[in-house]
């Protein structure tokens, strides 16, 4: 396992590590979603099964993710209060630019949740890309109505919890202003219908935070997808952080990626 570090745009740390097995035949790139790191839950295990599959998997963590140096504990929530849509794609394309100077291999990337709008905003024009797999993907990047950002945009910023940590995480108004001056390059099944590259998009039939129908509008904007609901599986397919053990609806998400990857790499 190689670690890495890398500058964001803005001059952040990026902080990754690649997995690459001898006789490596792809290259996997992970992208966790909102309030998610690279060493959350089913993550670094989904890394490993991958892995064992003959595939070079990399995870890093966004430059405005919350994690520090501590690398499952929030202790960058000055960072967290200012991160954009826009911040998320360059720093996802500064890490597969990392990797392919170092991996010349066909390229997948794999999101969860907002990680996987990210990755299909970001996929159009990449380089040696060969392949999409979202789970549980986001299909719309303005994910609030008009009075909660009327009140947001009022008192300058928004506080979540993180239903794991019970930590207060403020949101400032910079992603509002982020998509209000882009909101036309981020339309996600726009970025969807410009795609060349197969799609897989999983979906948990019990997703308890992106609403299942995004998953139809993913797939009716794509040329060549394949889209499979798993029937009993949560947002998480069912894990926990830390992952205490490999629900059912996690290993087949996995097993139907590495399928994927191996078809298309």
């Amino acid at each position: 396992m190689t670690q890495f570090t890398i500058a964001s745009a803005e001059g952040l740390p990026i902080h990754g590590n690649i997995n690459a097995p001898e006789g490596a035949r792809a290259l996997v790139v992970i992208v966790h979603g909102f309030k998610g790191f690279k060493d959350w839950g089913f993550f670094p295990w989904l890394g490993d099964r991958l892995a064992r599959d003959r595939s070079a998997v990399c995870r890093f963590n966004m430059s405005r993710s919350g994690i520090g140096e501590r690398p499952d504990s929030f202790d960058r929530l000055d960072l967290f209060a200012d991160d954009t849509y826009s911040t998320q794609i360059d720093d996802l394309r500064r890490v597969v630019q990392y990797c392919h100077a170092r991996l010349d291999l066909p390229t997948f990337l794999v999101g969860h949740s907002r990680g996987g709008g990210v990755a299909l905003l970001a996929a159009p024009g990449m380089d040696n890309l060969c392949g999409i797999v979202t789970w549980s993907a986001i299909a719309r990047a303005d994910r609030w109505d008009e009075p909660t950002k009327a009140t947001w945009r009022r008192e300058g910023s928004m506080d979540i919890i993180n239903a794991r940590t019970r930590e207060v995480m403020r949101m400032s108004t910079r992603i509002l202003d982020d998509y209000d001056a882009h909101h036309e390059q981020f339309d996600i099944p726009a970025a969807v219908s410009r795609l060349r590259q197969p799609m897989l998009i999983l979906h948990g039939g019990r997703d308890e935070s992106v609403p299942i129908e995004e998953s139809l509008e993913l797939a009716d904007a794509g040329r060549d997808v394949t889209r499979v609901v798993i029937r009993n599986a949560s947002h998480s397919y069912n894990a926990i952080h830390p992952l205490v053990h490999e629900p059912g609806e996690l290993r087949m998400a996995a097993a139907i990626t590495a399928r994927f990857i191996s078809a298309y790499r």
